[in-house]
């Protein structure tokens, strides 16, 4: 009896919840985005949203050929990984339409890997969280769509928490593997509404659980946009007009800079380049949250670093 006492004890403080001092968290550098395309998705959980038909499909594979190609991104050059497509609404003779349609012709083996068919809910997310662990190169999983893939459902729960549990654990698998993104492909609701967020099918706890969120919409005749969300987002604009070209997505206008970013480059070119130190002096800001900010900003090609000197430009 004292035996389970002493476990029953021991399990209890080995639970017991960590609390942490924020004075020493601002002492510390902070973390850069961790980022499978570059300035664009970052790791987490993220919901595509659309009209069914309009292409939001086509759009996640060309983000997942970009990945396993090693290629470029709207601007931004990919760094090569693996990436495992869910595709739970189509057949393979499709899928093969599909990337000959979007101009691909060759790939790496192993690069970019499919399904056509997974277990639903808390067992396709376990069989995920199997498959990334026995291939730590997956860095992207792309579901499509959420509705085939979350259980069926049919219990007491309401809405709100139906919805929310069916996206908390994907959320949980991607924080339990920093440096993985998984993207759910989703629907739009028929209702109108001006705030883009408050198109998506379902619940709030939907748009709740997810860490960032794409939402494709049509304008009017060949005229789209892309309204960005999330936590991790560091650009000022959140919209951007899309056109599609021989079977692909591509940006009309590139994206601007930030304020913030202008700043920088204004900083650079006056000093003929500068260490995050100088630079943190002349924003007056500290040197990590300077580094930082360059680091964020080469990724998207803004900037550039030489024997630890950086530079405006790639």
């Amino acid at each position: 009896m004292q035996r389970e006492r002493r476990r029953a004890e021991a399990s209890l403080v080995s639970n017991a919840p960590r609390i942490m001092d924020a004075a020493a968290l601002m002492e510390t550098a902070p973390e850069p985005v961790r980022y499978v395309i570059p300035g664009w998705l970052p790791d987490g959980l993220t919901l595509l949203v659309a009209n069914p038909k309009i292409g939001k499909s086509t759009l996640i594979l060309q983000v997942a050929v970009a990945l396993a190609g090693g290629g470029e991104f709207w601007g931004s050059r990919v760094p090569r990984g693996k990436a495992l497509m869910i595709d739970l609404e189509t057949n393979e003779r499709r899928l093969r339409r599909k990337l000959e349609q979007a101009g691909i012709t060759a790939l790496e083996p192993g690069a970019l890997l499919y399904a056509t068919d997974w277990p639903r809910g808390l067992l396709g997310v376990d069989a995920i969280a199997n498959a990334v662990e026995a291939d730590p190169q997956i860095r992207l999983v792309v579901i499509d769509t959420l509705q085939r893939f979350r259980d069926a459902g049919g219990g007491k729960q309401n809405a709100y928490a139906a919805d929310y549990e069916a996206l908390a654990p994907l959320q949980q698998l991607c924080r339990d593997r920093p440096g993985l993104s998984i993207v759910c492909v989703h629907h739009k609701r028929k209702a109108a509404t001006d705030d883009p967020v408050d198109s998506i099918n379902g619940s709030a706890a939907i748009a709740g659980a997810a860490d960032g969120i794409w939402i494709l919409s049509r304008k009017g005749i060949g005229e789209f946009t892309l309204h960005v969300h999330g936590r991790d987002w560091e650009r000022e604009e959140d919209e951007f007009r899309l056109e599609r070209s021989d079977g692909s997505w591509q940006l009309v206008d590139g994206p601007t800079y930030s304020d913030a970013d202008a700043q920088v480059l204004k900083h650079l070119d006056i000093g003929g380049g500068m260490t995050p130190t100088q630079l943190g002096a002349a924003l007056t800001v500290s040197k990590q949250a300077a580094h930082q900010r360059l680091r964020r900003m080469a990724q998207a090609g803004l900037v550039s670093c030489k024997e630890g000197v950086w530079y405006a430009g790639s």
